[in-house]
């Protein structure tokens, strides 16, 4: 059953970037060193050590669910008397042995109580490693989202250190034939230096993010040198929230609530089982060595007022049963605050992404091309050029901001959710214009 889990899991986490990047055509600069978000669910899935660790636990519940099936054991006594004493009792000759067998026998079905515990316990277990599992992923994901990001703020740096040595070269020239001073070619140079500067500090934190998502499957050192950053700018749809807020159940966190509702219902119905005592026997054969002889011993007891004493335990065990309850209604109030409040988030990143995509970069090239011609024919100084390119340097920036925010709110709908978002959404992304940025 788990690994079927893990299968649909592998689809869930892996939903958006295939269907994304199925709108596009290949890219030719992946190579075998590209990362896919789907290689890097089953890595998390089969690698991950902290959901390998649920296996010996797994083990070791079946260990506690055997153990409690089980009847109390039937004990072999044997016991002496009348003898090393005084008078007749005075040595050997008076002692008298008793070999006996004796037991208990529960009542009110103890052992199927007990097992009813246990099985609500590995319910608890499977929704804990379900947990792990998607926590794990999800993790993953975003780190994968990062770097996507990260790579595609790199060509953004680059993009600007070019534009930053255009102007650069621009200036030179105005400055060589003494139509802009020399003050305005320093800046130009610094300004590449700078440009340069951020280069490099982006590629600096690609290495640690790359290690760091490595370690999430048990490798110390990245296999890949990129991750597949096609599908980055198609963040998809919002979907309908009321959908997403009907698959709350699927939640692993809630699903544990539940499963703790069921230990302590569990707990409450062995506690009831306790108001019927237990019924001792104890029978064997007696050896009186004074008169050679032998016989039968027999015995029955049952404790009085057991009722009673079982009371305190009764109501501690609904006490439980009662907060565990409200304890799962808060939790599922509070999970689908938490799910308006991404999906609200994701809603405005793709409306922000859309708009700078649509509205804004575009008017931003074409004035940044307009201010570069009247630069060179001297109608605007240098600051309306610097400034006309750092607002288009800043608009794209933007972008990847808001396609980074749109899918890690999506990663965290579909973790709050605990399933992938509507089928619906993603036949959404392939609908999407293939825009070149």
């Amino acid at each position: 059953m788990f690994t079927l889990f893990c299968r649909a899991a592998l689809c869930a986490v892996g939903l958006l970037w295939l269907t994304a990047g199925h709108a596009q055509a290949p890219n030719p600069s992946q190579t075998a060193d590209t990362l896919t978000l789907a290689e890097t669910a089953r890595r998390v899935a089969e690698r991950n050590p902290s959901i390998i660790a649920y296996a010996p636990r797994r083990l070791a519940l079946d260990g506690e669910r055997a153990s409690a099936r089980l009847n109390p054991p039937i004990e072999l006594g044997l016991e002496a008397d009348e003898f090393a004493g005084t008078g007749d009792a005075q040595g050997l000759g008076g002692i008298e042995l008793t070999l006996a067998l004796s037991s208990v026998i529960e009542l009110g079905d103890r052992p199927s109580r007990r097992t009813a515990i246990v099985d609500a316990q590995g319910s608890l277990l499977a929704a804990e490693e379900r947990t792990q599992l998607l926590d794990s992923q999800a993790e993953a994901a975003r780190l994968f989202v990062r770097l996507a990001a990260l790579q595609q703020e790199l060509v953004v740096a680059r993009t600007a250190q070019d534009l930053a040595s255009q102007a650069e070269r621009t200036v030179r020239s105005r400055v060589d034939r003494g139509r802009a001073p020399q003050a305005d070619l320093q800046r130009a140079m610094a300004a590449t230096a700078r440009a340069q500067l951020e280069v490099g500090h982006i590629e600096h934190q690609l290495p640690t993010l790359r290690v760091r998502l490595a370690a999430l499957w048990g490798m110390t050192t990245p296999d890949f040198a990129r991750v597949d950053d096609d599908a980055l700018f198609h963040p998809g749809q919002a979907g309908d929230f009321e959908h997403l807020a009907s698959t709350l159940d699927q939640n692993p966190d809630l699903q544990q609530l539940a499963s703790r509702e069921r230990i302590a219902a569990a707990n409450l119905r062995l506690a009831q089982s306790t108001s019927r005592g237990d019924l001792r026997w104890r029978a064997g054969v007696r050896r009186l060595e004074g008169s050679n002889s032998t016989g039968l011993v027999a015995g029955v007891s049952i404790p009085l007022f057991s009722g009673r004493r079982a009371q305190g335990d009764i109501a501690a065990a609904s006490s439980r049963r009662d907060a565990a309850e409200l304890d799962s209604e808060a939790a599922r109030i509070n999970a689908r605050a938490t799910l308006y409040e991404a999906w609200q988030h994701r809603q405005h990143a793709i409306e922000a992404f859309a708009l700078l995509r649509d509205a804004v970069i575009p008017r931003l090239e074409s004035a940044l091309t307009d201010t570069r011609s009247a630069y060179r024919a001297g109608r605007y100084s240098y600051l309306e050029l610097i400034a006309a390119r750092q607002e288009l340097i800043d608009a794209r920036l933007a972008l990847v901001d808001a396609a980074r925010r749109a899918h890690l709110n999506r990663i965290d709908l579909e973790r709050l959710a605990g399933a992938a978002l509507t089928a619906a959404d993603a036949a959404t992304d392939l609908k999407e214009d293939n825009h070149d940025h």
